[in-house]
């Protein structure tokens, strides 16, 4: 720990002054393709599913949230007097799919395995999945459910890998044979692969219930930072928002960077992105730089933010000012796991993704 309260990044160094240095985010996937049969356009507007699931009809129901860019939320469990009238529908066909990661839903058990790979990998990674689909689970579902619910579940058996293309001359190039007839490139290398023959959830499409409005919330970062570059990170939100922000290094260690004691109350609103080092924080020196832990060779990170629409929320789930843990992913899941009883248009999470590389000669 420095003693500004930033907990230093593993790649970005948080730097006092000029000379000193303390320390060193399911989306809409792509339309199918038109020359596949007619039935595959079912699943156009099918949120993909980063894990199957053996209880698709557990899924209906369910609360979900878009945010950021194209990226769903879902929730764990039924909102407590959720009912919902389960319909069956027979529906055979095959389809491929190539999505980004990022476009893809899990549950908070399986967000460790999401970040691991976000912040291995970086922004780099999509999904080749081939899906042979054998039934449409349909819902009709209360209006106590949530604002925005699943009502439809695809089910079929499949494949999933996860591919990384070479952002970087020599950093992946190791070719996958073998991979979806979705295609990738020849750099290419698989990351994570999943098959499963029993018929089993693998997207889901939702319908909006209620009016109130979701809490959006943006984090911009560039995609590609170098080495010894000052940084800023952009935090808007559709509505005034209570803000928790910590980062995930790639050995799987987070720590908080807000709150922190020069910005213990962090929040955005429309029209007034934080900006983060915010300007107490600068006025008090701190500054926010990439670096290389290992000279020469680029690395990934990530940064994540939940937001609070309701302060008495963010003060119930807020850590200390630069709390730690080496378990960066598990903490990402405690964290929804806590926030899981709210609803869903109460708070929002996003995690962004970002590439150091070393400084040009």
């Amino acid at each position: 720990m420095n003693p500004c309260g930033f907990a230093p990044f593993l790649f970005f160094t948080v730097v006092v002054s000029a000379s000193a240095c303390l320390g060193c985010g399911a989306g809409l996937p792509p339309k199918a393709n038109d020359a596949e049969p007619s039935a595959t356009s079912q699943t156009a507007q099918a949120n993909l599913l980063l894990y199957p699931s053996s209880d698709p009809e557990s899924f209906l129901g369910r609360a979900v949230h878009l945010t950021g860019k194209n990226v769903w939320t879902i929730a764990d469990a039924r909102a407590p007097g959720c009912e919902i009238s389960v319909k069956r529908r027979p529906a055979p066909f095959k389809t491929s799919r190539k999505v980004d990661l990022s476009s893809m839903t899990t549950l908070a058990g399986g967000l460790p395995q999401l970040i691991e790979i976000e912040a291995r990998y970086g922004r780099s990674v999509t999904a080749n999945i081939e899906i042979d689909n054998t039934e449409i689970l349909e819902a009709n579902v209360s209006p106590r459910c949530g604002d925005v619910v699943v009502d439809r579940v695809f089910v079929g058996s499949g494949r999933r890998q996860l591919v990384t293309q070479s952002e970087i001359a020599g950093n992946v190039g190791t070719n996958a044979p073998g991979a979806p007839s979705a295609g990738h490139a020849s750099s290419s290398k698989i990351v994570d692969s999943t098959e499963w023959r029993e018929p089993s959830a693998y997207g889901f499409g939702t319908k909006q219930m209620g009016d109130s409005p979701p809490l959006d919330l943006t984090v911009r970062l560039p995609a590609t930072v170098q080495e010894g570059q000052d940084v800023s990170v952009a935090i808007e939100t559709s509505h005034k928002a209570w803000l928790v922000v910590f980062y995930q290094e790639t050995d799987g260690k987070a720590s908080v960077l807000w709150p922190s004691p020069e910005e213990p109350e962090p929040t955005s609103e429309p029209g007034r992105a934080a900006s983060l080092p915010s300007s107490a924080e600068r006025t008090a020196g701190i500054r926010i730089q990439a670096a290389l832990r290992d000279e020469g060779t680029p690395a990934h990170e990530l940064v994540v933010v939940y937001a609070f629409t309701d302060k008495l929320d963010w003060d119930r789930f807020k850590p200390t000012a630069g709390a730690e843990s080496t378990n960066g992913a598990s903490y990402v899941t405690e964290l929804t796991q806590k926030v899981g009883d709210l609803p869903m248009s109460r708070w929002s999470r996003a995690v962004t993704a970002y590439t150091i590389v070393p400084k040009a000669l």
